[in-house]
């Protein structure tokens, strides 16, 4: 800090308070500090006073100008950083998936009836073993356990009583039980 001051060894501190211009040095006083002779002592952009309002940060004062050059033209865009991103992504991904579509496929993502009812291209097996994977109107309400009755969903239960001419109207226990009632 001596030689950033300007001293060349002597006190050239006067009660903390620091300017821009260096400190007089001595006459026959060699060393770094004739170097440093007419050298800002705290940078060329910030200021020699500490705001307290930013806590002893030093303040960035720019001291030319900052126009840009004649004939260059600045453009921003006012859109959300956010939904710019959200539409690059957007946009990204439509890019990606745009190779994978088949022909008959639209644009908001849903798939065609040709593509989502082409069996051998699909990744997933049937289920062909249990009940549970074949159509409600194929099934028989004469096997099922109580526990089978219990995970089926209160839509296929009300299809089953349909399907055997009873009331659909209860609650999930209610359509159960009616379900066990007409087995028999």
């Amino acid at each position: 800090m001596a030689a950033e001051e300007g001293s060349g060894g002597g006190g050239g501190c006067s009660g903390g308070d620091r300017k821009s211009s260096p400190a007089p040095t001595k006459p026959g006083g060699g060393g770094a500090a004739k170097f440093l002779a007419g050298m800002p002592s705290r940078g060329n952009f910030s200021s020699g006073s500490v705001s307290s309002s930013l806590g002893g940060f030093r303040v960035y004062v720019c001291e030319h100008s900052t126009d840009p050059p004649e004939g260059q033209i600045i453009q921003t865009d006012s859109t959300n950083i956010l939904i710019r991103h959200l539409q690059l992504n957007k946009q990204k991904s439509e890019a990606k998936d745009s190779g994978s579509r088949t022909p008959g496929e639209t644009t908001r993502g849903k798939r065609s009836a040709a593509r989502s009812l082409d069996v051998n291209n699909s990744a997933k097996r049937a289920n062909l073993g249990t009940s549970s994977g074949s159509s409600v109107y194929d099934e028989t309400i004469s096997g099922f356990s109580q526990h089978t009755l219990q995970s089926f969903t209160v839509e296929r239960l009300r299809a089953l009583l349909r399907q055997s001419g009873l009331s659909t109207k209860g609650k999930k226990d209610e359509l159960i039980a009616r379900l066990r009632e007409s087995q028999g």
